[in-house]
């Protein structure tokens, strides 16, 4: 299974589809299924956490401590020359203005597993084509 961090997030703030995240871990857990995510995981993570710093939403200790716990989880980061490769030929094809989303995308596709997504946006272009992506609104 693959999750970007528009999920990951909200397994560390609550936040809209906190609880369906949560849900979803909590089954994956039961399931021991195999969580993954390209290495730029913890680097978005971290952005969203210090982003709500700068809105006044958390402090920063606590965005330093939920970074802490989100790299001490089991979510397997993979690196990839050929992952980067497969983001921008995606990127280009679902007419994305980054390569970021769809290097989750090129993750999914690459291990042949599912991809979610709290991203509506980007699960727009990328559903139809790609029925292996979710959006966590699905559930």
């Amino acid at each position: 299974m693959v999750v970007d961090a528009s999920v990951a997030v909200k397994w560390l703030v609550e936040e809209i589809y906190s609880r369906q995240a949560d849900n979803l871990l909590a089954a994956w857990d039961q399931d021991n299924t195999r969580i993954a995510g390209p290495h730029l995981l913890p680097v978005e993570v971290s952005n969203a956490l210090y982003k709500r710093v700068r809105q006044h939403q958390i402090a920063l200790d606590t965005a330093v401590q939920l970074e802490a716990e989100f790299l001490g989880s089991d979510i397997e980061l993979i690196q990839s020359a050929s992952l980067h490769l497969l983001a921008i030929r995606l990127a280009s094809a679902l007419d994305q203005p980054a390569t970021y989303d769809s290097h989750y995308l090129a993750l999914a596709e690459s291990l042949d597993c599912d991809y979610w997504t709290a991203d509506q946006q980007f699960y727009n272009a990328a559903s139809s084509n790609y029925p292996r992506v979710h959006w966590i609104g699905e559930i």
